[in-house]
């Protein structure tokens, strides 16, 4: 062996221990970080979600599926609109890493944008003729996932400042004061009308007296009504409230073809199976939540590695949870509905796997869609989201009427695995181009120091 080798393997096995040393405590600082946020994170969504879910067991139990079916309605109607109004705006401002906006212009632009959409949802609510009461129903819940948004404008900039702990404890209030009271008025009324004036009470209550208490990280601030801000401030939040908008609306399209082809009866036994789903969604928000700004900041800086990196992490993840509920729905389904909810619904387990096949893809879609809007690729989801919701559409509407419920959630599937192959195309691509750029010449406002800490 030549003596320069030997040289170079000594000075290489010399400094092995120094480097591998660095490495690990660079490593435990970060795994410490992000297991805190985690934590709090995970917590939070978990007790939260819990708690949404139960809102839908507490109709079943205490009411019928036409009553969970009321329910399901008003949020497949309002979703959507409201989904695009919010914009991702919590999202939007814990990405914000460079403060091109004050909190004042992201909350103003939240009131304007929020009013309109719940005028919106006026307006569709009175064009689909519905009755007195199911009218009040849906417009009811709107009101409710208006002040869930508006809470989250808070969340984002707490988010922002690493204060996950404080959103997590609204959510761990939030959750069981709005379970109490929906709960104390579906026993005392029996009406989903008062149910769901009761959860936009509980809603109310946290944000007024919690959430906007927290905006003071933030420092003083006032709403800032600057038309060339709400307008330059739209124009980069609407691809956000596209997406949003239509990802709800992929979500919801077996459902209108459930009330229209069948019965809100069928309807409440859908989305009462479909909320299993549900609870698994948030706790992908929580992931997302201690990831997205670690992949903004990657992106910012050019940081292939830790972008791929922290995209496998929620992608693996997402795949797992996922996993895991369709092989609890297949081991025990018929069970497990008949605990939860009624013994008449125990006879839909079939009908419970597919869901959750169609909840495990779906886990993956959001996956991406977290880490495609944290590298601001917005407009190219956009037409896989429409053309996804075309093949929702087709399916739902071919399957629905030949095979139910089974039909609704084979053609929920069928979309889901559309959106799963154009999203992977759509990421190898982003993903290859993450280190064609230098970060000075794609971001020159971003300091060094950020950039080589960034996440």
């Amino acid at each position: 062996m030549r003596a320069d080798a030997v040289d170079h393997m000594v000075i290489t096995r010399a400094m092995a221990p120094i480097r591998a040393s660095h490495l690990f405590a660079r490593c435990s600082r970060l795994k410490n970080y992000v297991d805190r946020d985690f934590r709090w994170a995970l917590l939070g969504n978990i007790i939260y979600s819990m708690c949404q879910w139960a809102f839908v067991v507490v109709l079943a139990k205490l009411g019928s599926p036409a009553d969970v079916g009321a329910y399901a309605l008003g949020l497949a109607i309002t979703s959507p609109i409201l989904m695009f109004a919010n914009f991702q705006g919590r999202n939007l401002i814990a990405s914000d890493v460079r403060d091109e906006y004050s909190f004042g212009e992201h909350a103003s632009f939240r009131v304007l944008s929020l009013t309109l959409g719940l005028l919106a949802v006026l307006v569709v609510t009175a064009s689909t003729q519905s009755s007195g009461a199911a009218g009040a129903v849906i417009f009811m819940v709107g009101v409710g996932q208006c002040i869930d948004y508006a809470s989250e404008t808070y969340f984002g900039v707490l988010q922002k400042h690493n204060l996950l702990n404080r959103v997590s404890l609204s959510l761990m209030l939030k959750g069981p004061l709005c379970f109490v009271l929906l709960t104390v008025a579906m026993y005392t009324t029996h009406n989903v009308l008062w149910s769901v004036v009761a959860l936009a009470i509980g809603r109310s209550l946290v944000f007024w007296f919690f959430d906007t208490r927290n905006a003071a990280v933030a420092g003083p601030y006032r709403l800032v009504w600057k038309y060339a801000v709400q307008k330059k401030l739209f124009l980069t939040a609407l691809p956000l409230g596209v997406i949003s908008g239509l990802c709800a609306l992929n979500l919801n399209i077996p459902r209108y073809f459930v009330e229209g082809d069948l019965s809100k009866h069928d309807l409440g036994i859908f989305s009462a199976l479909a909320s299993l789903v549900g609870v698994g969604n948030l706790v992908m928000a929580a992931l997302a939540s201690c990831n997205i700004v670690g992949l903004a900041r990657a992106w910012v800086a050019r940081d292939t590695v830790r972008y791929r990196s922290l995209s496998l992490q929620l992608f693996a993840v997402s795949a797992l949870l996922g996993s895991a509920g369709v092989l609890v729905a297949l081991l025990a389904g018929n069970k497990l509905l008949t605990l939860l909810f009624r013994p008449d619904y125990g006879s839909n387990a079939g009908v419970l796997a597919r869901i959750m096949i169609a909840g495990a893809l779906g886990y993956v879609v959001s996956a991406q869609g977290y880490a495609m809007t944290a590298a601001r690729k917005l407009m190219q989801q956009i037409p896989l989201l429409m053309s996804t919701a075309g093949v929702t559409t087709l399916f739902s509407w071919y399957l629905v009427p030949k095979r139910g419920l089974e039909g609704a959630a084979e053609a929920w599937m069928l979309g889901s695995l559309f959106q799963l192959a154009c999203n992977t195309a759509l990421m190898a691509r982003i993903s290859s181009d993450a280190g064609l750029l230098p970060a000075c010449q794609s971001e020159p406002n971003i300091p060094a120091s950020e950039r080589v800490n960034a996440g």
